[in-house]
């Protein structure tokens, strides 16, 4: 039968196979990850996750997000941090659930952290934009975070978004819901209370346009392809991608909204700038 002949992974190979990415003890690692790309491995998600913890080591730490999208008007219940599942992987749904893991309160894209900076990078109210300025990504960041990314691409990468938040980039504030002017989630902030509204003013989205930096980063040396279990993944510096892209949406604000199908939100956004652009051009005419 096909899954006698399957080979399988183990916490051992996997810690080697972080290692030779360039996963060092001591690192602040963000994880972006398809856990299914990675293969079979013997002790499902538990073991991915504890060769990451054994890797970095107790002077490590371990970001994944948990993000729910728990938006108020797209019929989602509120965010519950003791409950409510991520919605973006199996790998990220059982991190949180682990022991001695935080993660934050945020309504759309909470964020669950191990390790030694665990506290620094997860307390605070929730005052931050999802992926914006002192987020726990950005937090992370400054802190010179690595990131992985575990068989998947750049349109994975919530450090991106970081970097548009960083540079300013306009169309964040185009909400997702049409003829308002910002997006609204909700969330219980403590146990059996009733739920809270939060403002969303700088929504991530139109992450599809990322494509356009996987092999951009790779040519420029500041992301490197590697192999965890079966899946090819990437390793980057977070710091030095943020400073790139963000002098890249300097040159090009129209950088990352470039995707021959684009969402709905994409287009919107794409057409603001596209509106300022010409505002500009023409005032300098």
């Amino acid at each position: 039968m096909p899954f006698l002949t399957r080979k399988s992974h183990t916490r051992e190979s996997l810690a080697r196979d972080l290692s030779a990415a360039g996963v060092n003890a001591g690192d602040v690692l963000i994880v972006h990850s398809s856990l299914k790309k990675v293969g079979w491995i013997a002790g499902g998600a538990q073991e991915m996750i504890r060769a990451l913890q054994e890797t970095i080591g107790p002077e490590g730490t371990l970001l994944m997000p948990t993000f729910t999208f728990s938006l108020s008007g797209w019929l989602l219940p509120p965010f519950d941090p003791w409950n409510t599942a991520s919605r973006v992987g199996l790998l990220t749904d059982t991190f949180w659930r682990c022991t001695d893991v935080r993660r934050t309160a945020h309504p759309t894209h909470s964020v669950a952290a191990w390790g030694r900076l665990a506290a620094k990078f997860t307390s605070g109210p929730i005052s931050y934009e999802p992926l914006g300025i002192d987020s726990p990504i950005d937090r992370a960041c400054r802190a010179g975070a690595k990131i992985l990314l575990i068989g998947v691409e750049q349109n994975r990468n919530s450090t991106i978004h970081v970097a548009e938040a960083r540079a300013g980039m306009p169309y964040l504030r185009v909400p997702f819901t049409i003829d308002d002017l910002y997006d609204e989630a909700w969330y219980i902030d403590s146990r059996g209370a009733p739920a809270k509204f939060l403002a969303i003013r700088e929504m991530p989205g139109s992450s599809e346009g990322f494509e356009v930096l996987d092999n951009l980063l790779i040519q420029k040396n500041i992301a490197t392809r590697c192999v965890v279990g079966d899946a090819t993944s990437t390793i980057m510096s977070a710091p030095r991608l943020c400073d790139h892209v963000m002098q890249l949406l300097q040159e090009d604000p129209l950088l990352l909204l470039d995707h021959p199908n684009p969402s709905e939100i994409t287009k919107r956004r794409r057409a603001i700038i596209e509106a300022q652009l010409s505002a500009n051009h023409g005032g300098a005419a």
